[in-house]
């Protein structure tokens, strides 16, 4: 048993954020009824892709989820997902404020099909204000919360989508959270995720700390600036010294022992606060050594450090390797494709991930006979184009 196994959830998100959220909850035991439009996700053209409409992204965000291809623009379309909601547990959408409206599908008409269901809302600024209704990526949001790094030559994005997996983890606790308050009620609810929150929200802690005290009189160490990595003589190192005896460590290991007599680096704080004039010092005892070295010096002296290592070297990282993190699977479509196991493991084990990601419509016909169908209403609703399967399987 998963702690999701018998919850059923409508998905009709696209992209990322909303697809991870329901990746986590397929990898915790839910049934999900991945509903796209006849043309797909436009997840499928994201990242590498290895065959049409198998990306990089699409096969690590939508495995082990039922496709259903659904055309809600039109009026028949909609009639079937709202035959398919009263079976639903939950439904999530990222469509922006009024659209589920104009498509027929608002919350009052999906809590009349079923009182209980838990309907979670992703947008990019939130349902209402001045930005509710703008078109949302995760280059913008990065932006406009404030998560980019400024450099010396301007603002520079995270070269991932890290504000729209930020609102996917956010938005996969809250549904959960809202499953299980269900589960005490037996009521449901309206769950809301804005990215822009979600975004604001996890660099409070340490990017925007500077914002937690209106009034305050110190300094708000540069954490762009303290953690950077260090050059070695053939790689790159990172190094995180936050304890005296971890600073103590590092100056033996660097062969640097003026530091500790050095009053800029007293502390933590007046290292932080001083941590360009502690890199001038020692980046020259580090450039010196092999990554080897310089490694196996600092782990001796009880500094925690890393390797800096590019995406090529992470299948065969010897931790990954130990854990079977990274599974080489076969794809009928994609070919061999590596995937990376579920994260959280429940009584030491973790779920398996027998199941690919799905062609676009692969299981409409299940998942429309699952809602309660008919094999004549299946049929005429693929034949008259309200749902789609694979050309193969008409």
């Amino acid at each position: 048993m998963l702690p999701l196994d018998g919850v059923t959830v409508i998905d009709l998100t696209s992209v990322v954020a909303g697809p991870l959220a329901t990746q986590i909850m397929a990898q915790q035991g839910a049934r999900i009824w991945k509903v796209e439009p006849p043309e797909g996700d436009r997840a499928r053209l994201l990242g590498a892709v290895a065959a049409p409409g198998f990306s990089s992204a699409h096969v690590a965000l939508n495995a082990d989820k039922q496709s259903v291809a659904i055309d809600l623009a039109r009026a028949d379309g909609q009639a079937l997902l709202r035959r398919m909601v009263p079976q639903a547990d939950l439904l999530i959408h990222n469509f922006r404020p009024g659209v589920m409206e104009r498509l027929g599908l608002g919350t009052d008409v999906l809590h009349a099909l079923r009182p209980d269901l838990v309907i979670a809302r992703i947008s990019g600024f939130g349902q209402d204000g001045p930005m509710a209704g703008a078109r949302a990526y995760d280059p913008i949001v990065q932006a406009e919360s404030g998560m980019v790094s400024w450099t010396a030559e301007g603002p520079l994005l995270a070269p991932q989508w890290i504000c729209d997996k930020t609102a996917g983890l956010y938005a996969a606790q809250a549904a959960t959270a809202a499953l299980v308050a269900r589960a005490h009620s037996g009521k449901g609810a309206v769950v809301d995720i804005s990215m822009l929150e979600a975004a604001v929200a996890y660099g409070w802690i340490d990017l925007h700390g500077a914002q937690a005290f209106p009034d305050a009189t110190s300094r708000m160490p540069d954490i762009a600036a303290v953690y950077r990595p260090w050059a070695t003589g053939d790689g790159w190192i990172v190094v995180v010294m936050l304890s005296q005896s971890e600073f103590e460590g590092w100056a033996r290991a660097i062969e640097a022992p003026e530091l500790l007599a050095d009053p800029r680096f007293a502390d933590m704080t007046t290292r932080f606060l001083n941590w360009d004039d502690l890199r001038a010092i020692s980046a020259p005892r580090i450039a010196a050594l092999s990554t080897r070295e310089a490694v196996a010096r600092l782990a001796d002296a009880g500094v925690p450090c890393g390797v800096a290592n590019r995406s090529a070297a992470l299948p065969g990282h010897a931790q990954i390797v130990h854990d079977g993190f990274v599974a080489l699977t076969d794809h009928p479509q994609a070919g061999a494709v590596r995937r990376t196991r579920p994260v959280a493991r429940f009584d030491g084990a973790r779920p398996g991930f027998e199941a690919h990601a799905p062609r676009v419509g692969e299981h409409s016909r299940a998942v429309l006979a699952a809602a309660g169908l008919t094999v004549d209403e299946i049929e005429a609703a693929i034949a008259e184009g309200a749902a789609c399967v694979p050309e193969e399987t008409l």
